[in-house]
């Protein structure tokens, strides 16, 4: 081996260490950032003339369970829907008040039960006929506030869903433009670990509020899927569109018949321009938008 090849060969080596030097450093620097995966560098070995080798860097790998990863962002879903579920029927239960204390709905129907049953043994009596008049007076109020408590978390759940489907636009938009980006990349570049990590913090975005299912293709594009299978994302984003009502009263209640409807519909725009009405189709099962729809027209 001659020294120009040998010298070759020695720095070929020490820019290959630098490189992994750089991409440990990295790791370190970021063991407490959220969303980052540890990187590790990606070397092969390079003949160099006739006689020894070397080692050259090609790129980097994230060190990243795909099964664990996909089974968070399930759990992230149900998690999202179990927490807007406990937040809203605890507020209900503040609403109907704790079984047997004074000023709930049920000690003013059972006051009112107890005045009914002594007024028919002794209609005559005008103190029981007082009695039934007032607690009657005391159920209708009791019942009155009932209802608003309970159209107020209507309402509540009518602007997180367009709260919600905003944060889900915007997701889905991200994931698209990340998409795109990693497509066009050269294999090695290492900048493309990093816009992988920007696309899962998106993806972890959306599966909170829906239910998702995220298949990758060779060219490290991630199409994402309703679990029901409509298609979210993959180089262009769907649209979600709410067209929210505000405030609701007993009154308002989804259909689909957009003429009859009196609460917001929920539509997702695919990207051949079709729309789908997901409440119609039952295309939302979990996260955080499932949770509020749920809440609206059935809890």
């Amino acid at each position: 081996m001659g020294l120009s090849s040998a010298l070759a060969s020695a720095m070929s080596g020490l820019r290959a260490n630098q490189a992994a030097l750089s991409i440990v450093s990295s790791n370190v620097a970021n063991a407490q950032t959220p969303g980052y995966v540890v990187q590790t560098p990606n070397q092969i070995e390079v003949t160099t003339g006739d006689f020894g080798s070397t080692a050259m860097t090609t790129g980097v790998s994230r060190e990243l369970d795909a099964f664990v990863q996909n089974q968070l962002r399930t759990e992230t879903g149900g998690s999202g829907y179990a927490d807007q579920m406990a937040n809203i029927l605890k507020q209900l239960q503040n609403v109907y008040g704790t079984p047997g204390n004074s000023g709930t709905l049920e000690t003013a129907l059972n006051n009112f039960t107890t005045a009914l049953q002594a007024l028919s043994t002794n209609s005559g009596a005008q103190s029981a006929r007082s009695l039934a008049l007032s607690t009657a007076q005391s159920l209708a109020l009791q019942l009155n506030t009932a209802t608003q408590g309970v159209q107020a978390l209507r309402s509540n759940a009518e602007q997180d869903i367009a709260a919600s489907v905003l944060r889900a636009n915007n997701a889905m938009t991200q994931i698209a433009k990340l998409n795109s980006q990693l497509q066009s990349l050269q294999p090695g570049d290492n900048t493309g670990a990093t816009l992988e990590d920007q696309r899962d913090a998106a993806i972890k975005d959306l599966s909170e509020l829906i239910d998702i299912r995220v298949v990758k293709d060779n060219a490290n594009v991630a199409t994402i899927y309703t679990t029901s299978g409509l298609q979210l994302v993959g180089i262009q984003a769907s649209q979600l569109s709410f067209n929210s009502q505000g405030t609701l009263n007993a009154g308002s209640l989804w259909n689909q018949n957009p003429a009859l409807s009196t609460a917001g519909s929920l539509t997702l725009t695919l990207g051949n321009g079709s729309n789908v009405d997901l409440i119609a189709t039952n295309s939302v099962g979990s996260g955080r938008l499932g949770a509020d729809l749920k809440l609206r027209d059935n809890v």
